[in-house]
């Protein structure tokens, strides 16, 4: 066959948290970047991944037609129809309701084919077996926590049982979620990519380890605040409890990361409905690095949230001493002051 589109060959997976609101695809190919050719989502909409032969345009295609108000099905029916190599395509849709399909053309390489229901849906081609799929579904199933936590454990089961028979490459997950980003306006809650490892799905897994330590307490704190500022209290309490469960499992995973520490104690304390782990987590922080500026201006911070002004004051006095060119500190300061100064004269 003439190489005039780009064979994408691959075992993927779509799935949907409807408490979470989170839907995602999580992808692992013997092919180069395969994260830039299979996976689409959109908040509110759906997942989509798109392979074998891949046609790209059906990930942005299929997330319109669902806008639309077509299910998964007839996305499916209506882009193959329309596509004169439709037997050599792969492609599985998940909508806004967790329901989900996938379509495996007769020309796709053997193995090939997927399963699908209610909020999951596994599928693959060139692949070692029925049992890949099997077993990926399962994994969804049977794994708690976090979509992202599924979708990966779900990747690993399927490698576990053969995978891709030409080996691996290139690895992907993509979630996404409302307002969800780091600047808390866009959708895309986790965006990760291997291009090229001997050893992608290690290296992805890696990677998200990374994005839980450094930009999970940024995003989760944000999006709680964007909630409570906009007066939808019981969605953030919600997010807030999920958070804080994170919070206490990232901390005896990482018990020595000072940085992820602090991280976590600014947040909770920034929307005050988790000081004293905020307290507990900020204290832990400062006995790792107790020279560390930054650090230490956050556990006067949760003392301040906490109503405890003096011991903030006191925290924050010997800081800008030490380091009078810190114009943040001279701010916290002097917001410190006139808290325990309103304090005294009451």
């Amino acid at each position: 066959m003439s190489p005039d589109s780009y064979f994408a060959a691959t075992y993927s997976i779509l799935g949907y948290d409807p408490h979470a609101q989170e839907w995602g695809v999580a992808v692992q190919s013997k092919a180069f970047a395969v994260g830039a050719m299979v996976p689409s989502a959109q908040a509110g909409v759906g997942a989509v991944a798109t392979q074998a032969w891949t046609n790209k345009s059906f990930g942005r295609r299929a997330l319109a037609l669902l806008k639309r108000g077509y299910d998964p099905r007839q996305v499916i029916a209506q882009l193959i129809a329309g596509d004169a190599r439709g037997a050599q395509r792969q492609l599985a849709v998940i909508d806004a309701r967790g329901r989900a399909a996938n379509y495996t053309g007769d020309e796709c390489v053997k193995w090939a084919g997927g399963l699908a229901e209610q909020n999951v849906s596994a599928q693959g081609n060139t692949l070692a077996g029925e049992r890949v799929v099997q077993r990926m579904r399962a994994a969804f199933q049977k794994t708690s926590g976090k979509l992202a936590w599924r979708l990966l454990a779900a990747l690993d089961a399927a490698q576990r049982a053969g995978g891709d028979t030409r080996g691996q490459q290139s690895a992907a997950l993509l979630v996404a979620r409302a307002k969800s980003d780091i600047d808390g306006i866009g959708d895309v809650y986790v965006d990760l990519r291997v291009d090229d490892h001997a050893a992608p799905l290690n290296e992805l897994r890696r990677l998200y380890e990374i994005w839980e330590r450094e930009l999970y307490p940024f995003v989760e704190g944000d999006h709680i605040h964007t909630l409570l500022r906009a007066k939808k209290y019981a969605r953030a309490q919600k997010l807030h409890r999920a958070f804080a469960a994170d919070a206490e499992r990232l901390a005896r995973k990482y018990p020595r990361d000072a940085q992820l520490l602090n991280r976590l104690a600014w947040q909770l304390a920034k929307n005050t409905l988790g000081l004293d782990a905020a307290y507990k987590f900020a204290r832990r922080a400062v006995k790792l690095e107790p020279r560390n500026p930054d650090i230490r201006d956050t556990l006067a911070q949760v003392l301040y949230q906490r109503g405890e002004f003096a011991r903030a004051l006191y925290i924050e006095q010997d800081l800008v001493a030490n380091h009078p060119q810190r114009a943040d500190l001279q701010a916290q300061l002097e917001k410190f002051s006139r808290a325990a100064k309103s304090k005294r004269q009451r």
